[in-house]
């Protein structure tokens, strides 16, 4: 199998660290990004090869997180930096969902739009219930639809998987540390079946990407920077993700009198935070609102939930109200977290968001999990989870042109 798929290559940025300028990379991801693996590795690489240039690495991972948010920060998190490299690894949080295709090439066209000198990476990270694919010659799902994009728009591609499913044939590495398999010699590569260890795991990791793009530089043949086209029409038809942001709510959006907005100085949640959210909205009672308007095709929530989260009673254009519950299995502490309603009609739309007066069994969501210990949490700390806090740190739309 393949690992790499060069297509047109990366000739910006190796121009410019060839040339011992000022580059910019934007590591954009998830959890795998985010952690002090690959990024931190493949950036001490590029140094140590072009000592000449000055590299600006962003870190612009947030754990738990799939394309669907990465278009509405892409502005915010990317952009913004200027980069002139982009690493795009979203194909484990994206679990190879249908919708990622769209969502990937809505990151593609927006990086694009705002910079068509801009290079772009893919990397497609595993988890332990791939590796039996790759074994038999398989791709994953997920990967197999990025590839479309990624064959539309010319880019470069890294299948990580490659490597590591190899040597676990090899007897060289274990997936996934158990006391029933270990063997003398081999490399750990999880301790939970998703995410690396660090150095070991993701040095498998960084040797990949780092061969790549060896790979990448000797099969340039112009030398001289060029210009990534855009084809007018998406592959996808009528793709509205291309035009996807992430709100302040104050600028949309009406609060009830209950809502509090909460910053770093007078709240701790809020200081833990302050790298996703300058503030945020909170709210305790059952019954306190937000209403926006807006114009789109999507909107949704990206917020902090908690053992205190509660749920939301959701009405859109007056219609039949639905919940979206806040707390989730994972929330036996806080965590990042978000939502998307599902796919509206383009146009204007009205959104009411009440907190419900019913709260969720949330021990009973822990016991369907069979999560013992966060079943424990709940009853050493019931108050806690005896609540129906909101706490909300920006609004989400997808607002593609009427």
């Amino acid at each position: 199998m393949k690992e790499l798929f060069s297509r047109r290559g990366l000739p910006n940025v190796i121009s410019k660290l060839e040339n011992g300028e000022t580059v910019t990379i934007v590591y954009f991801g998830g959890s795998n990004t985010r952690s002090q693996g690959y990024r931190v590795m493949t950036g001490e690489w590029l140094q140590g090869k072009y000592p000449h240039a000055e590299i600006r690495s962003v870190n612009a991972g947030i754990d738990g997180t799939g394309s669907d948010l990465g278009c509405a920060r892409l502005d915010t998190d990317v952009l913004r930096h200027q980069p002139d490299l982009v690493f795009v690894e979203f194909v484990g949080n994206d679990g190879g969902v249908s919708e990622s295709k769209a969502r990937i090439e809505g990151i593609v066209r927006q990086i694009r739009k705002r910079n068509p000198f801009t290079d772009i990476l893919f990397v497609y990270t595993l988890k332990e219930r791939d590796v039996a694919l790759f074994q038999s010659g398989e791709y994953q799902k997920g990967a197999h639809m990025q590839e479309e994009v990624a064959d539309y728009y010319g880019i470069p591609s890294i299948h990580l998987g490659v490597a590591v499913s190899q040597l676990v044939s090899e007897g060289k590495l274990i997936f996934t540390s158990r006391a029933d398999q270990l063997i003398p010699g081999a490399v750990i590569f999880t301790h939970d079946s998703v995410h690396p260890t660090i150095p070991e795991g993701h040095q498998i990791y960084t040797d990949t990407i780092t061969r790549s793009f060896e790979k990448i530089s000797e099969l340039r043949d112009d030398q001289e920077r060029s210009e990534h086209h855009l084809p007018q029409n998406p592959l996808v038809p009528a793709n509205p993700w291309e035009y996807a942001s992430m709100l302040p709510l104050d600028r949309v959006a009406l609060f009830s009198e209950g809502w509090s907005y909460m910053t770093p100085d007078d709240f701790a949640l809020v200081r833990e935070y302050n790298w996703l959210f300058p503030g945020l909205w909170r709210a305790v009672d059952p019954g306190e609102a937000i209403t926006v308007q807006f114009e789109g095709t999507h909107i949704g929530l990206f917020d902090i939930g908690g053992p205190d989260s509660g749920r939301l009673k959701v009405s859109v254009d007056g219609g039949e109200s639905f919940l979206i519950d806040r707390f989730t299995p994972y929330n036996d502490h806080n965590r990042n977290q978000y939502v998307f309603l599902p796919e509206l009609p383009n146009g204007k739309h009205t959104v009411r968001f009440e907190i419900d007066n019913e709260k969720t069994d949330k021990a009973a969501m822990f016991e369907a999990g069979g999560n013992e210990r966060s079943m424990e949490h709940v009853r050493q700390h019931p108050a806690w989870y005896d609540q129906t806090v909101i706490q909300l740190g920006k609004l989400l739309v997808v607002q593609p042109p009427l």
